[in-house]
């Protein structure tokens, strides 16, 4: 493709430099009106022949090349953009879970927060892995906090215990 657009601006400077040789050179008259109108047309064939002469299935191919690069960049973008927001969507909800347990004085070790594209076109809680020492009490407190502010149902609620 750069081939071809260097070879079109040395075209139309080659015509262009011809052009004004050839009026600089013609005295005032009719003569030089005439040659101005040729060297118009000379021009104007310059520009226009290269893109004539290119074979219009290879320009098709290249530009689909191009706008097949672009959509793969493009969807490469929206896949890293999708797991960056998938993470930061995940340590909000881990570190909102270990703020509320500490405000309720209930020390857990660490959480573990999986989300899932909703129907709605955004992240949403789906499942939580919890580790920690704590009473049942504890426990269930935690957990019925978890399903009435984040939406997750206790049977997607993975408790294990920490060994220290």
């Amino acid at each position: 493709m750069t081939d071809f657009a260097g070879q079109w601006i040395r075209a139309i400077a080659g015509a262009a430099l011809i052009c004004a040789a050839a009026t600089s050179l013609t005295p005032k008259g009719k003569v030089k009106n005439v040659l101005k109108f040729i060297c118009g047309i000379v021009l104007i064939c310059a520009m226009v022949n290269p893109i004539i002469k290119q074979e219009f299935p290879s320009i098709s191919l290249e530009m689909s090349k191009y706008r097949s690069d672009a959509d793969d960049i493009i969807a490469s973008a929206e896949e890293k953009e999708n797991k960056l927001s998938r993470t930061i969507i995940e340590n909000e909800l881990e570190a909102y879970i270990l703020d509320k347990a500490q405000s309720l004085n209930i020390k857990l070790e660490s959480v573990e927060v999986s989300v899932k594209w909703g129907d709605e076109g955004c992240w949403y809680p789906y499942e939580l892995s919890l580790t920690a020492n704590i009473s049942q009490r504890e426990r269930m407190l935690i957990s019925n906090f978890i399903e009435a502010e984040l939406g997750v149902p206790n049977e997607r609620q993975y408790w294990s215990a920490y060994e220290g």
